[in-house]
């Protein structure tokens, strides 16, 4: 996705949040850094993961740490995990079990820090769960995304947020239980709260899909460049990829890796607007034809 001017200023809300969290005393170095990368960076046709990736990449190495979200992303599936069985049992007393199952995997995806929503911590969550459900989905392309999976044999789950990753089980299972053979990608390398293996602890993970591999390198998304050699080839081999969350739409939405199901929850308007739907909804879109803008 090509970056807006819109995700300038969210960019640098999130390098704040994210310095406040390890060390305050630092933010005028952290956004002074920011912005000069953006200033150089930012342009015409730019992607926004890309650039994303690159600041965050400085702004760590600024902070000395490798994962600062690391609290969080704790805190988040720690919540998640207290939600469960009133999401499992919305999904088991439905007459969609799989669209309920993407519903509270999209519901998950709000978790999303320093972006200037009202879950800058996963405890919010707690009260507005129901809420959220209630929304159902807005974009609702579950019954085509049905229609192509019973035709398939191979399904690649690009997983995003801790927290988040507690509901994507009860979307995995759905999925796996079609007779698909199912892999999950997590991150490589910590950045922001995505998910790596080390956050799959406890989960049970294992009894739900055939495969655990790691997306390549640290990356907003996916990294482009991975797309190039073997991970890349494992994606274009499946028959169907699931993306969760607005990063790796941001990332992957202009490659030729297709078919594609975005699940997500429109927190921003550049999002909204490529996607050709509104903002703060929950959304499933299938797309089949590659990139989109």
């Amino acid at each position: 996705m090509k970056m807006s001017p819109e995700c300038v200023p969210c960019l640098i809300g999130r390098v704040l949040f994210e310095t406040e969290e390890i060390d305050s005393s630092k933010s005028t170095d952290t956004i002074k850094a920011a912005s000069q990368m953006l200033g150089d960076l930012f342009g015409p046709g730019v992607c926004s993961a890309t650039i994303a990736t690159r600041v965050h990449e400085e702004i760590y190495s600024i902070l000395g740490t490798t994962d600062p979200y690391k609290e969080l992303k704790r805190r988040s599936n720690e919540t998640m995990l207290e939600l469960f069985p009133e999401a499992q049992q919305f999904v088991e007393s439905s007459a969609n079990r799989f669209q309920a199952a993407l519903l509270c995997a999209v519901v998950g995806n709000v978790l999303d820090f320093g972006i200037g929503t009202e879950f800058d911590s996963p405890e919010p969550l707690r009260k507005e769960f129901r809420n959220l459900l209630s929304q159902g989905l807005e974009q609702d392309d579950t019954e085509e995304m049905m229609t192509l999976l019973e035709k398939s044999d191979d399904v690649v789950y690009l997983a995003d947020n801790c927290g988040e990753i507690v509901f994507d089980r009860l979307a995995l299972k759905e999925i796996s239980a079609l007779g698909v053979r199912m892999t999950l990608v997590v991150k490589e390398r910590p950045i922001l709260t995505d998910v790596t293996t080390a956050d799959l602890d406890g989960l049970g993970m294992d009894a739900i899909v055939d495969d655990i591999i790691e997306a390549p390198g640290f990356a907003v998304g996916i990294d482009i460049n991975a797309l190039n050699g073997e991970f890349g080839d494992r994606l274009r081999e499946a028959d169907l990829v699931v993306a969760k969350g607005m990063a790796n739409y941001e990332a992957i939405s202009e490659t030729d890796i297709s078919p594609i199901a975005y699940l997500l929850r429109t927190k921003c308007s550049p999002v909204a607007d490529s996607l050709g739907i509104r903002k703060d909804i929950n959304a499933v879109k299938l797309l089949m034809n590659g990139g989109v803008r």
